[in-house]
């Protein structure tokens, strides 16, 4: 049976690109959005790339195309000012702002260099995503540092920056992940992106396709505490109970046992 969560179903589909994925995200944000129109534009820009490619390049010369295509020429940057504003987690704002962040500027670059016959794929480096254009032996481009091509130095020093000097630069950092996993960390960036502006309704709904795709205990008491938010104590309930039943040992059971205790009381006030 299919799921009813509509990005279950996505993934379920054989050949999913993310882009797929972030379109229908995009969607659920703007039901208004004309997802044929950004698929245009995304075909637009992967001519263009696939023009200036020819039928012969490396993997060197690939990443430098899409960096003066998309960063140097179009203006594509990653938002540093504003760097917590959802709109740089949808696709639809980031290709109209062109600003973004790590991983929705790597989806962007994803979708353009597949289009051109490019091999771009998505790496879950920690703190900061990357793409990987050329496959095992390609190289590394940074799309929030304008298409930066990061050799060895170049991705310790990133290492450094967001795990600290001492820690050893793992070769884990550097494989490729799944449209799943990529999907999971889009979700958490919108998750915890519309929490810090108090949008506790668009928060859940990230939560809501967390939970479906992680099924992870740790989903269930954040959309828990969501629920608490926004006074819907009955499934925050249930949520929260969910939480400590299945970590009944963790470090915040007790914070999260006195939030389940005040949303069990409300819920009864409303009921009688």
């Amino acid at each position: 049976m299919a799921s009813v969560d509509p990005l279950v179903s996505v993934l379920q589909r054989p050949n999913v690109r993310v882009e797929d994925v972030a379109i229908l995200i995009a969607r659920e944000a703007n039901p208004l959005l004309d997802d044929h129109a950004m698929r245009r534009g995304l075909d637009g820009l992967g001519a263009e790339a696939l023009i200036r490619r020819g039928l012969r390049s490396t993997p060197e010369r690939d990443g430098r195309i899409l960096a003066e295509l998309l960063f140097e020429e179009l203006g594509f940057e990653g938002e540093r000012d504003d760097y917590y504003n959802p709109y740089n987690s949808y696709l639809d704002k980031v290709m109209l702002r062109r600003k973004g962040i790590p991983i929705s500027l790597s989806v962007l670059t994803m979708a353009v260099g597949e289009r051109a016959g490019m091999d771009v794929e998505g790496v879950g480096f920690p703190g900061h995503f990357l793409v990987r254009v050329g496959g095992p032996d390609g190289v590394y481009q940074d799309p929030f540092h304008g298409g930066e091509l990061l050799d060895g130095q170049g991705l310790r020093r990133l290492a450094a920056q967001f795990l600290g000097a001492e820690m050893a630069m793992h070769p884990s950092y550097l494989d490729p992940v799944d449209c799943l996993t990529i999907t999971i960390r889009m979700l958490a960036n919108l998750k915890n992106a519309h929490r810090r502006q108090g949008d506790y309704a668009r928060a859940m709904l990230a939560c809501d396709h967390l939970v479906e795709l992680t099924q992870a205990p740790e989903h269930r008491r954040d959309r828990g505490l969501l629920a608490h938010a926004l006074r819907t104590y009955g499934a925050a309930s249930e949520d929260l109970a969910a939480y400590l039943e299945a970590r009944p040992d963790a470090k915040d059971a007790h914070a999260i046992g006195l939030a389940l205790e005040e949303a069990r009381e409300q819920a009864d006030q409303v009921l009688h």
